[in-house]
């Protein structure tokens, strides 16, 4: 059994070799497992991925498991079956995917995550939970109290850890009313937006500061159109992933911050250690590393659109 190892971003970065030009690099093919197409970030690191693995020359295949760990675990299957090289998945809690692991490690495939932890099978996981600078900030500007509303889905481990980040700030504090609810994926901006006019209507005489913290971009979008709808100005809005919806809102007010940790790094650090990985065989040692982020708020907004044009 070998120990997981927990690395630093920059850690990690400085084991990627330094040549002036890429050498040469045996053709391979890799799987990669979508949480979710619906899912704009995680698109976004896919591309990242395929086009990391495909400049090495290598083939990619990827397959959609619209949120669905049982349809993770049948892709992982599937791809093993096929015989490629590596596989990827992105965000489902590693820990549920045993039958898949398995199957891969039977077939000496090594498994990566993009997301979803550290368990028995990963070989390399990239961390992008990042909550608790998020939850730091609201705590702030709320002053430790008021009424809030937590959108959240926990088969997605990266919007698990933020849930446990969430309930532990609130907890055993009677100065807060916490609700939190499961979104649907697909469908996230869809039940979010139906989560939080009900939560408004339930809390017509509440007291503020009203908050809501989301699991990341796309359900927030629907949080702010029950926001937009019910003529709300007064609640703030918490997100994660910075994508150019959430970066708008918050420089239009809408929405108060959105945490975007950097993917695209993730991914291409991900792809980058598979030949490293795969000549290790037994003896590569599992790790984990967590990627940089960026807390938008009001005060760097204008920055950050103008460094992030896309």
């Amino acid at each position: 059994m070998h120990r997981t190892l927990k690395w630093g971003f920059a850690a990690l970065l400085a084991l990627m070799p330094m040549t002036g030009a890429a050498l040469p690099q045996e053709a391979k093919t890799i799987g990669i497992v979508t949480f979710s197409t619906s899912d704009v970030d995680t698109n976004q690191m896919i591309d990242t991925m395929t086009e990391a693995a495909e400049a090495k020359g290598w083939s990619v295949e990827n397959l959609n498991a619209n949120g669905d760990p049982s349809q993770a675990i049948t892709s992982i299957k599937q791809l093993v079956t096929k015989g490629v090289d590596a596989i990827i998945v992105t965000v489902f809690d590693s820990t549920g995917l045993a039958a898949g692991l398995s199957a891969a490690e039977e077939a000496g495939i090594p498994v990566l995550s993009a997301g979803g932890g550290m368990a028995p099978g990963i070989a390399l996981s990239a961390s992008t939970g990042a909550a608790q600078p998020l939850i730091d900030l609201m705590m702030k500007n709320t002053g430790g109290k008021g009424t809030f509303l937590n959108l959240t889905y926990h088969p997605g481990i990266p919007c698990r850890e933020r849930a446990d980040a969430f309930d532990a700030a609130v907890a055993g504090k009677p100065e807060i009313s916490a609700t939190s609810n499961e979104i649907s994926i697909p469908g996230a901006a869809e039940t979010s937006q139906a989560f939080t006019s009900a939560w408004l209507t339930a809390n017509a005489e509440a007291e503020g500061p009203f908050a809501i913290f989301n699991c990341y971009d796309d359900n927030a979008m629907g949080a702010i159109a029950a926001l937009k709808q019910a003529g709300r100005t007064d609640v703030q809005v918490y997100s994660f992933n910075a994508t150019a919806p959430a970066v708008q809102a918050v420089k239009d007010g809408a929405m108060t911050a959105t945490l975007g940790v950097d993917l695209t790094s993730a991914g291409k650090m991900l792809v980058d250690q598979i030949p490293d990985i795969l000549a290790a065989g037994d003896s590569w040692e599992p790790k984990s590393f967590v990627p940089g982020y960026t807390l938008v708020t009001k005060d760097n907004v204008d920055q950050f659109m103008a460094d992030n044009p896309q």
